[in-house]
């Protein structure tokens, strides 16, 4: 059986359980994922910052943000890297609690790639995090930084 190459996500979120739960999910399920986690949008902006002071070398394969992150919320976040000519080719999918129509409709104008609902359930939030991985980081063909 043929090596998966090993994919990195950048997980932008606060949430000190759900940042363990996408852990134990990328473990229990054997996930081939390097999880880079910022807490904040501060440093989202400066995780950003310094990879492009190093020509985008590591960048992640998928950025998964929440919206409701301190010092800067998620959203502008998101449009920060989106205005990015190199950096806007990366995924942005959305796991939020909100499911409101108006953060939907607001995130996808902002060129987000997926929107989500976080799971209540664990089994859930596993199967989830296992959905991810299935169709962003083995079933799409992403662009190369």
């Amino acid at each position: 059986m043929t090596q998966l190459k090993q994919k990195r996500i950048l997980l932008i979120e606060d949430n000190p359980g759900d940042i363990k739960l996408f852990e134990e999910a990328v473990s229990a399920e054997e996930l081939n994922i390097v999880i880079d986690i910022v807490e904040d949008g501060e440093a989202a902006i400066q995780y950003y910052e310094s990879l492009k002071a190093n020509d985008f070398v590591n960048s992640p394969s998928v950025i998964i943000s929440d919206l409701n992150i301190p010092k800067i919320n998620g959203l502008d976040v998101i449009k920060k890297f989106k205005s990015d000519p190199i950096f806007n080719v990366i995924p942005v999918i959305v796991l939020s609690t909100s499911n409101l129509d108006s953060d939907i409709k607001e995130c996808y104008s902002a060129h987000v790639n997926a929107f989500l609902v976080k799971p209540i359930g664990i089994d859930e939030f596993f199967n989830l995090v296992k959905q991810i991985d299935e169709f962003w980081l083995r079933t799409c063909h992403l662009a190369s930084i």
